[in-house]
């Protein structure tokens, strides 16, 4: 499977592109030159891409490279709301939610708080329900615009994770005032993405993985993807008709069922300084996440 990165090696100030292949790095850049990114690569048609890949011969450590999100620098991070019919009545169950949309619904997060792998997180100030949600997240590879389901993969490149960290007590603020979760999904640091992507043509059925979570080594939710209300081409369809997606930009398709409102026992299971988040798709990524007090970052 081809895991593509952006990523930084010692002494770098610009990212590199990879290639992830076990304790190793493959350091595409050093072959093809500093003029392809990961924007580039992805359009590549799948045989030129395994052909691209093959062709870097320089190999780094993995240990020497920082792990930047996939897309750096992405136009927009669009995330669907509401999207598993669990998770959907954990929030209500929490006062999260009044409505019961019958169509996909969004959210925008922030494109500066975007972090890669192993970063630290700060729990912020005040803030005592900080949770965790793992996403499957889908990369815009061809401008989408009035696209229609049948032809919207073809505007995908590739997936990857998006760990759509929440305070809670604020996202309750915001339900309540009749607001977009705005702030609660847009403090510093807030939206770990990655470590990879992994072209669409790799994955035998999107639909058919499982989404995890860790924390401090303890399992929180597996949750099988075939349990996403809205797929990837019915979310395309539906936002495209007024709404163009651009390449680069980055899809998260909702939280799953699991997370730590939805527990009885949640006041233990939300995260706090000192935790160690894991989120993936299993046999495919995982995502590390350092949770610490707010001055540690």
């Amino acid at each position: 499977m081809i895991r593509l990165a952006s990523f930084l090696a010692p002494g770098d100030v610009r990212p590199r592109l990879g290639a992830a292949e076990g304790a190793m790095m493959r350091d595409l850049t050093a072959t093809h030159g500093a003029d392809w990114d990961m924007r580039g690569v992805l359009a590549l048609p799948i045989a030129a891409l395994r052909a691209f890949v093959a062709a870097g011969k320089v190999m780094l450590p993995a240990v020497q490279c920082h792990l930047l999100p996939p897309i750096p620098d992405p136009g927009k991070i669009f995330c669907v709301g509401k999207n598993s019919k669990v998770h959907r009545a954990e929030l209500v169950a929490q006062g999260m939610l009044k409505e019961d949309p019958k169509e996909p619904t969004s959210f925008v997060k922030l494109t500066e708080t975007l972090v890669g792998d192993a970063a630290r997180v700060a729990r912020p100030e005040g803030i005592t329900t900080f949770d965790y949600e793992p996403e499957l997240a889908f990369i815009i590879t061809r401008r989408a615009f009035q696209v229609s389901s049948e032809r919207a993969r073809d505007h995908v490149g590739a997936i990857t994770v998006l760990n759509d960290l929440t305070a809670r007590e604020i996202q309750k603020q915001e339900v309540q005032l009749g607001t977009k979760f705005w702030v609660s999904k847009n403090m510093p640091r807030f939206t770990p993405v990655g470590p990879y992507a992994v072209p669409l043509a790799e994955i035998a059925d999107p639909y058919d993985l499982w989404l995890t979570c860790e924390v401090n080594g303890q399992q929180r939710l597996r949750v099988n993807t075939d349990e996403y209300i809205h797929r990837i081409e019915s979310i395309i369809a539906h936002f495209s008709r007024f709404m163009p997606f651009e390449v680069g930009d980055v899809i998260a398709t909702g939280a799953p069922r699991g997370t730590a409102i939805g527990h009885p026992n949640a006041a233990e299971l939300y995260l706090k300084p000192g935790d160690t988040c894991v989120a993936g798709l299993e046999g495919v990524m995982q995502i590390t996440t350092h949770i610490v007090a707010p001055g540690e970052v």
